[in-house]
């Protein structure tokens, strides 16, 4: 890859991760007990009434793994950092996948909201 072309895509990458760990810290961040991260994870906090009961960014969690994920594929053009985004993106490509299947698995389906 050119020099100009793979300054281009760090800097892009690197927006797109900060803004994805911005969103995910902010996030977590108001999280204080085992029930709300087990109740994050299970997306019950994906919509935006949930998130805003919570308090924070709590809606916004999921978006910011995503960006966080896509940052990281882009970071596998550079080479000085392939092994690691090349690594991240794997772990982040499978806390996703085990979160669908974990939604998947446990529907809630005519449940009441919290």
């Amino acid at each position: 890859m050119k020099p100009r072309a793979s300054i281009l895509v760090t800097f892009f990458a690197g927006i797109i991760s900060l803004v994805g760990l911005v969103l995910t810290i902010g996030a977590l961040a108001p999280l204080r007990t085992l029930d709300g991260l087990h109740r994050l994870l299970t997306y019950d906090y994906v919509s935006f009434v949930d998130g805003v009961t919570m308090g924070g960014m709590v809606s916004d969690f999921f978006v910011g793994v995503a960006l966080l994920l896509v940052g990281s594929v882009m970071f596998t053009k550079v080479d000085r950092v392939r092994r690691y985004s090349r690594l991240a993106a794997g772990i982040l490509f499978l806390f996703i996948a085990l979160t669908l299947v974990y939604a998947c698995i446990s529907p809630r389906i005519g449940i009441r909201p919290y």
